[in-house]
């Protein structure tokens, strides 16, 4: 008759822990993955298609402006910063990175806090190379 419950007992801890580990892996696919926090943390970007529903890649530099505002930080290159954005329905967020060509938005992408200071850093020029520049 021991035999019978401690069989009866191992039967039941084994069906208890499947039921268990089938509901966290229920529990785990049913919860979306936060595909732009896993690529800002992995990469410190993520490319943009859009800067909220009226600025994207074309839009004039005149129109980012109006509908995004006045820039953080104009970069010498012409790229714009805003900072504090974040990407809808994610918890990624960081420094928003215009770009432009010939007037228009050229690229797009949200940078962390790190990068943003690597692209704010003046750069280094080797030493013994000279740089020649306008009077």
């Amino acid at each position: 008759m021991n035999t019978n419950i401690a069989s009866v007992l191992r039967i039941a801890a084994i069906v208890a822990s499947l039921t268990f580990a089938t509901a966290i892996v229920s529990a785990r696919s049913n919860t979306p993955a936060d595909r732009a926090a896993e690529l800002l943390a992995q990469h410190g970007t993520v490319h943009l298609k859009a800067a909220g529903p009226y600025v994207q890649v074309g839009t004039f530099r005149i129109w980012a402006e109006a509908k995004l505002g006045k820039p953080s930080v104009r970069m010498p290159d012409g790229t714009w910063l805003y900072r504090n954005y974040e990407i809808k329905g994610s918890s990624a967020h960081g420094t928003l990175v215009v770009r432009f060509d010939e007037g228009r938005v050229s690229g797009m992408s949200l940078v962390t806090r790190a990068v943003e200071t690597a692209m704010l850093e003046p750069k280094a020029t080797p030493e013994g190379v000279m740089v020649a520049s306008r009077k």
